[in-house]
């Protein structure tokens, strides 16, 4: 198509810029691309393949908001919808704060669900079940947090800069690795509670949960990364519904806009920890784990608030698989050779992130591949998800048998 036919095509077309252009990002591309728009993506990676399906790219990096909104303000774009990072969503709801857009929250209540200080500050207020914290300069507020402690950057994901803190001596080191990994220096310290890992998808429609998924979610690899998760959930009735009273609260308090709410939580036998809230889309094809397990088009309904269209929740939603999602990753800095897996299932499917030769940093900062798999019996699901790493062989070109 040549350049001029393709202007004139846009002046016909809705234009829609997708915030983010990594592999996370295609889904969201793909319901864009389906729905008729004229799809514009902004990343500052070349390589990243929403660049090679886009009808215009920008090579921009997002996390500028002033170049964002420069951008929006020239393209005049009428809809804009954040990918798979805190980092989209926030810096398109600063760009956007004099002309906002559909689907995205004021400022103020983004900041209070992303930035961790201020939702452990909204959690207190409101009572909704979290750990107890403070900040990293409080001395004495620190000396009454029960050990082990949790140190945090408020402004980070994926686990960065997270370190668990057994003795006291410790702690100063710690602050200061979550500094490094905080964008403006901020750092909370918190109990660190025991239980297990979950994640609660809440569609919100007029100011309640229209549609929910529950996912158990596991760490084997890098501590505070999910790596491994299973879709449906085996979360009893009465946490489920803890989860939903406080999110809820959350929803309520906050006046949330149409869409998805995500939260991670922690359980045990007694009670729920909320650990973070977002509302933009899980990473890692997290949408296609609930798509397998239940036919439900996740990321679609995902999209929708932010083109203007309204959430149609289904009635009720069946599990039509048992499928469990692994994002392969390393402990330490590698070169690919080459990967296999020996998962217990028939029905195994892998999207690949990099290639024979590419050098693989550690986890959080690094993919392999990421794995979907199904199993017949939910009693597999349940006993191979939490490890699925150990299903997978990873060859490199260190290894000497590896060619």
């Amino acid at each position: 198509m040549t350049s001029s036919t393709s202007n004139l095509v846009a002046q016909h077309m809705s234009k829609v810029l997708l915030v983010g252009s990594s592999y996370s990002s295609a889904p969201i591309f793909n319901v864009l691309r389906k729905r008729g728009f004229h799809v514009s993506v902004c990343g500052a990676h070349p390589s990243d393949p929403c660049h090679e399906y886009a009808d215009c790219s920008h090579f921009i990096d997002y996390s500028d908001s002033l170049a964002l909104q420069g951008l929006i303000e020239t393209e005049q774009y009428e809809f804009i919808v954040p990918s798979c990072n805190d980092t989209a969503y926030m810096s398109v709801v600063a760009a956007t704060q004099s002309k906002p857009y559909p689907g995205f929250d004021t400022f103020k209540t983004a900041n209070v669900l992303h930035a961790k200080h201020e939702f452990r500050g909204f959690t207190r207020q409101y009572e909704v079940p979290a750990p107890r914290w403070v900040d990293a300069g409080d001395a004495v507020g620190a000396s009454s947090l029960r050990s082990p402690l949790l140190v945090k950057p408020v402004d980070a994901f994926s686990g960065r800069g997270v370190s668990k803190v057994e003795e006291r001596s410790a702690l100063s080191r710690a602050i200061d690795k979550a500094k490094a990994s905080s964008q403006n220096g901020g750092v909370i310290v918190e109990e660190f509670v025991e239980g297990s890992l979950h994640s609660h998808s809440a569609f919100v429609v007029d100011g309640e949960i229209k549609q929910d998924f529950f996912v158990d979610e596991y760490c084997s690899v890098y501590p505070y990364q999910v790596d491994c998760s299973n879709h449906p959930s085996f979360l009893p009735s009465n946490i489920r519904n803890s989860v939903r009273e406080a999110v809820d609260i959350i929803i309520s308090k906050l006046g949330l806009c149409n869409g998805l709410l995500h939260t991670q939580f922690i359980r045990d036998d007694h009670q729920i920890w909320i650990i973070e809230c977002m509302r933009r889309a899980p990473g890692d094809l997290f949408a296609n784990l609930v798509m397998y397990s239940t036919g439900v088009n996740y990321t679609e309904m995902y999209t929708l608030p932010f083109i203007g269209e309204n959430i149609v929740a289904k009635n009720s939603v069946e599990v039509v698989k048992n499928m469990a999602r692994h994002t392969i990753s390393v402990d330490k800095k590698k070169s690919l050779f080459s990967f296999s897996q020996s998962l217990p299932s028939s029905n195994v499917t892998v999207v690949p992130l990099k290639c024979s030769g590419h050098v693989i940093s550690e986890a959080p900062y690094d993919k392999v591949a990421i794995l979907f798999a199904e199993f017949e019996a939910s009693d597999t699901l349940r006993q191979v998800t939490p490890s699925m790493a150990g299903y997978i062989n990873i060859k490199t070109v260190e290894d000497s048998d590896a060619f």
